[in-house]
């Protein structure tokens, strides 16, 4: 208890110190609300006019506003799990389990060394946790709300990350001086406590900007409430005044800025203006970005985050009413077009990356995920920008190349806020986008030859095979291997019988993916039975998508409602036919017969 009060205290001085006092120069009266969720600022004498200013600025949430999120929670359960890609999703608790660490310890300047840095793996739970969060925000699902909630207390009332030496000051001082001196080593290899501070903070205020949308009016009057807002509020002092607009850092330090004036419900409208004016400054009319675009081999990377921070700054400043000017609206689509043909061809951003500032020469080749659903960091702008600007060619691409996996919908590790999977679902949403989708389908439909679709799913109509059992299967619960979304995962052995009774051996791993409709049988080809497919490990994911056989493993789908999946599907079917290798199309084509026999022998004699 004393602990707790000790903490209430500390909290209020670091944020009066932080946010500022009252108009009339008085200090703004504290107390908790009657449901005990959140504090009250309130000052003697704040006038009408003042109260009005912010009212306007009284959402849940900076990120996101109140009525995108409505709107969004409106949508049915299925339209949202479709668009967020939540249709096999089970919340990875071996992670989450593992908890954030008391500190974190041990990061060179260059950050290359984590795997040995202590309580690095806290970022990996931070992930998971966001994951979990949307799926419930998604799904609906109370009790898995409940269940993180009460980790998050937990986290809390362990003090985690506190632990971690303190490198940022909010007063004149702003970086510490036993912190200073980072990049004393040219190759980065030097110890930087900056680096571990730097994780440590972003990792918790992740978790505050999720709590405010989401978690803040679970269960009202939980005294949890209470431990979760002190340690959030202890890790204040920590975070740098936002004066000076720089890309990083959330924008010099000025979302946690904003956030905290937010939450004290005052105007911050000044700091969101400053970040429009530098966003307008540091963005130019070829769609570079300054000290980004031209950051040598990871230019790519940089603008891409630029891009990030840059679309977010834009929901911000809508959300405050706070006016976005043309010219840099006209910029920003211009920089993002630039992202969008420097990704097909990196030769496109060569003429500023070889400017290397702070970085190393790309001799026209840039670091880059080749598989944009795997780029995660400050992605959300990639829905943002569908939601925005449907009819631009670049919203177009991107909804063309993001699948439903990709990352940049199940979380944000900077804003702790799912943007992009509330973009997403509200772009899929509009009438316009429906419309299109209708048509779509159906003339996806007339291409497929081994689907028939029945309003609602796509159902395999080639001719159904059988799986009979020759030996028991083995299973296969390795936790070093074995994902939630990996259902009966067993070795099995035994035969695909056809009508005329001729039969293929069929022996290997294999496991249902988890889904409530889409029926996906998955199998490691990695198998004596199975080696024809190996000549294809190439040619086939070329053809159909980098994650097909994706580490030896291949979908065999005989229902789905997600026309994506079918597509892919009657890809590989199609390349099979036509390709010269006769070994392989029987086995495909035996394999995908069988497949609902060999998922209905799962489910009956395979645990979960």
């Amino acid at each position: 208890m004393k602990k707790l009060l000790l903490l209430l205290t500390l909290s209020f001085f670091s944020i009066e110190s932080f946010a500022g006092g009252c108009p009339d120069g008085s200090e703004p009266l504290r107390s908790i609300s009657d449901d005990g969720t959140y504090y009250v600022f309130s000052c003697g004498g704040e006038s009408s006019d003042d109260k009005s200013s912010t009212e306007s600025l009284s959402s849940k949430s900076i990120f996101v506003s109140d009525k995108d999120f409505k709107d969004f929670l409106n949508l049915s359960k299925e339209d949202r799990l479709s668009s967020c890609g939540y249709k096999y999703f089970t919340p990875n608790w071996y992670e989450i389990n593992k908890d954030l660490a008391p500190k974190i310890k041990g990061h060179n300047s260059k950050m290359d060394n984590w795997r040995e840095v202590e309580g690095a793996y806290s970022r990996e739970v931070l992930l998971k946790y966001l994951e979990a969060s949307t799926y419930a925000m998604v799904s609906d699902d109370e009790a898995l709300k409940e269940k993180l909630f009460d980790k998050l207390y937990y986290w809390a009332s362990k003090d985690a990350l506190s632990a971690t030496m303190r490198c940022y000051s909010n007063g004149p001082q702003g970086v510490l001086p036993a912190c200073e001196g980072e990049w004393s080593d040219p190759d980065g290899q030097d110890i930087a406590p900056i680096k571990d501070a730097t994780v440590a903070v972003e990792i918790v205020l992740s978790l505050n900007y999720l709590y405010k949308l989401f978690y803040a009016d679970h269960k009202p009057g939980d005294d949890r409430h209470k431990v979760i807002l002190v340690w959030f509020e202890s890790f204040y002092p920590r975070i740098m005044t936002a004066k000076d607009f720089y890309f990083g850092n959330s924008v010099g330090w000025h979302f946690p800025n904003i956030s905290i004036k937010h939450g004290l419900k005052q105007d911050y409208r000044s700091l969101v203006q400053n970040m429009v004016n530098g966003l307008n400054q540091w963005s130019f009319s070829d769609g570079s970005m300054k000290d980004r675009t031209t950051r040598g081999n990871r230019a790519l990377w940089y603008h891409s985050n630029a891009l990030g921070e840059a679309f977010i700054i834009l929901e911000i400043a809508r959300i405050a009413n706070v006016k976005v000017p043309v010219p840099l609206e006209k910029k920003l689509l211009k920089a993002a077009e630039l992202f969008n043909d420097a990704y097909l061809d990196h030769s496109v951003i060569e003429p500023w990356a070889k400017k290397r500032h702070n970085s190393q020469a790309s001799n026209g080749r840039q670091e880059f995920n080749s598989n944009l659903d795997s780029v995660s960091f400050y992605s959300s702008w990639m829905q943002i920008f569908q939601l925005r600007y449907p009819e631009h060619r670049t919203a177009k691409w991107l909804n063309q190349e993001l699948t439903s996996k990709a990352q940049s919908l199940k979380s944000n590790v900077v804003t702790g806020v799912p943007i992009g999977c509330i973009s997403k679902a509200l772009a899929d949403s509009s009438p316009e986008s429906k419309e299109k989708k209708e048509a779509e389908t159906n003339k996806a439909v007339s291409n497929f030859s081994i689907y028939e679709f029945d309003g609602m799913n796509f159902n395999l109509s080639i001719k159904k095979l059988d799986f009979i059992e020759a030996f028991p299967f083995i299973l296969e619960r390795d936790e070093k291997y074995l994902q939630p979304y990996q259902l009966h995962k067993s070795i099995i052995k035994g035969e695909l019988v056809r009508e005329n009774s001729k039969s293929s051996r069929f022996e290997t791993l294999v496991f249902k993916r988890s889904g409530d409709v889409e029926q996906n049988l998955v199998i490691n080809i990695d198998n004596p039975t199975l080696r024809s497919f190996k000549s294809h490990t190439s040619s086939l994911p070329a053809k159909c998508g980098s994650d097909v056989m994706e580490w030896g493993w291949l979908s065999f789908i005989s229902k789905t409602n997600d026309q994506k999946s079918a597509k892919k599907q009657q890809c590989i079917y199609d390349y099979f036919e036509d390709s010269k290798d006769d070994n392989s199309k029987e086995l495909f084509v035996a394999i995908l017969g069988a497949t609902e026999s060999i998922l209905n022998y799962l489910e009956k004699n395979v645990e979960p």
